[in-house]
């Protein structure tokens, strides 16, 4: 199969990622970058030794087979639809959309287009959470009761994701999805029936929300409790616990690597930082990019719908609607949960309640 040629449509932290992650993935590469500043794109360029670099998304869109939508969440829309027009395979980072209209929007182009869409939810190709599915499946745990799933650090690195207009939401938006979505894949995708959402603003200055702890009920009787946080000190948690009829599986992403190091200078080992941590062999690998990026170019190209779908990153977002109105509401919310007119989910949670349209 000949390689696709894909663009990163945004020069920040992700795209460097992709850029580790395609590496390992025969069956595309990069070939070029988009930044809102001409400069950052040139600059991003000549590091990766890339031929194109543009503010100019439809230039980009001229030379790749697939567009990687890195940039922030507001653009995600913008951007996943302009590719589709012109006649590009789209791979949307998380959070899908900043609201459902937009979700709804990059969808139906991309069917009209008649290109592939995929959701970028990288936990889900996670080899350790691979292997907890397959226990699970197994039934070795018997029938699973209780999830949870945590995602956490200290925050983010770029100013935006601060920022109501152009992130659409704090923590819930950035890493909540990441819990939300492991969960549901791993239960085998189950209608959730009922969401309730607890949000804080404890460390960081601004109106968004920085933790957030989300109780899921899905249909079948299984409960989730999910929770992200922007206010955890020394380092990241990427955790998973099941508690079955028979048995509990728990998996830590990145805490028990098998490696130690403390290294004082953080100029000589930065991951370290000056304090102990536990090193993975191959972050990107062992976080599922490079597995994630090979499955949604193998799908475009032999046309096959991916695993994680543009409805997959629609649905997370409709919990994330009902989860910040069950913050601001203090009940459970109920779904199926479609309020229209929404401009960012987050206004669900900081502004007056608006009444929900059942869809």
């Amino acid at each position: 199969m000949k390689p696709l040629r894909v663009g990163l449509i945004g020069s920040g932290g992700i795209s460097r990622t992709y850029m580790a992650a395609m590496e390992h993935v025969p069956e595309g590469r990069v070939v070029g970058v988009w930044s809102r500043r001409r400069e950052r794109a040139e600059a991003f360029a000549a590091e990766f030794e890339l031929a194109h670099a543009t503010d100019r998304v439809e230039d980009l869109l001229a030379e790749v087979d697939v567009a990687c939508v890195n940039s922030p969440n507001a653009c995600h829309a913008e951007h996943a639809i302009a590719a589709a027009a012109a006649g590009v395979h789209v791979v949307v980072e998380k959070p899908f959309a900043v609201n459902l209209e937009e979700a709804a929007a990059i969808i139906d182009a991309c069917k009209r287009a008649g290109v592939g869409l995929a959701y970028a939810e990288e936990l889900t190709f996670v080899p350790r959470f691979h292997e907890a599915r397959r226990i699970l499946r197994s039934g070795a745990i018997g029938v699973p009761l209780y999830v949870t799933q945590r995602e956490a650090h200290a925050g983010p690195y770029s100013p935006w994701f601060f920022t109501r207009d152009e992130a659409g939401g704090g923590v819930l938006m950035d890493m909540a999805c990441h819990s939300i979505e492991c969960v549901r894949w791993l239960l085998g995708k189950p209608d959730v029936v009922g969401v309730t959402g607890h949000l804080g603003t404890g460390r960081h200055p601004g109106p968004l929300d920085d933790h957030a702890v989300l109780h899921l009920r899905f249909d079948g009787g299984t409960v989730a409790l999910c929770e992200a946080s922007w206010v955890l000190q020394g380092g990241m948690q990427s955790k998973l616990e099941i508690w079955g009829s028979e048995g509990t599986l728990e998996v830590d992403l990145l805490g028990e690597t098998g490696l130690r190091l403390y290294a004082r200078a953080a100029a000589a080992e930065p991951s370290a930082s000056g304090h102990w941590s536990t090193p993975l062999a191959s972050w990107v690998a062992e976080n599922g990019y490079p597995q994630e990026l090979s499955h949604f170019l193998g799908c475009f190209a032999r046309g096959e719908a991916p695993e994680e779908s543009g409805e997959d990153g629609e649905k997370v977002l409709e919990i994330l609607y009902a989860a910040y109105a069950s913050a601001r509401e203090g009940r459970e919310i109920a779904l199926p949960f479609r309020p229209a007119g929404i401009d960012r989910a987050v206004d669900l949670w900081l502004g007056p309640p608006v009444p929900a349209t059942r869809s």
